[in-house]
């Protein structure tokens, strides 16, 4: 398999196996701190290029309050997986939304369910198994290798540090070059 990038949104894979469709996908829901959040599982797919976004009842696409998860491949597997959350405030359960995947296999599309489902530790299999499903708060959780707000926020401390490292050579460029032709 060979892949070429051309720029930031092109990617040309070449490969000998065929595509295949998302083999399991579904979404999870959990309530928490007056808010609803929806979690959408998409599994078992290659090649890794995949579109996921959330919609309304109006198909109209969502983008406040939706993380998106990086496609992630499992050390087991040669098939990628993917997630992504939308946040919605608790006055919103009875609204209907939609996870829309668009993959070279074909298009997909999984609707919010009304009722509670408390399979969530499956997808997180890290927590304790102690905890109740009612104490269980995906926000900081993991599964999969996807750790979303532990993950943002150690790109933001590396970005941080890169950035004051980089000020610091400056620095010391400035000052040796002011010393040299003194």
């Amino acid at each position: 398999y060979y892949y070429k990038v051309f720029g930031s949104g092109t990617k040309l894979i070449v490969s000998d196996r065929g595509s295949s469709a998302p083999e399991h996908s579904e979404i999870l829901q959990k309530e928490h701190e007056n808010q609803l959040v929806y979690v959408c599982l998409i599994e078992k797919f290659y090649p890794e290029v995949i579109r996921v976004k959330w919609t309304d009842e109006g198909r109209k696409e969502i983008t406040q309050n939706v993380v998106k998860g990086d496609v992630w491949k499992p050390a087991d597997d040669d098939k990628y997986s993917v997630s992504t959350w939308l946040t919605v405030p608790l006055e919103s359960k009875k609204n209907k939304y939609f996870c829309n995947y668009e993959h070279e296999s074909g298009d997909g599309s999984l609707p919010t369910q009304e009722k509670p489902n408390f399979d969530i530790h499956i997808l997180f299999p890290l927590v304790s198994s102690e905890m109740s499903p009612r104490e269980l708060d995906c926000s900081t959780s993991s599964g999969n290798g996807t750790i979303f707000n532990r993950d943002q926020l150690t790109h933001k401390a590396a970005q941080l540090v890169y950035t004051v490292l980089l000020l610091k050579s400056s620095m010391y460029y400035v000052i040796v070059l002011f010393f040299m032709y003194r």
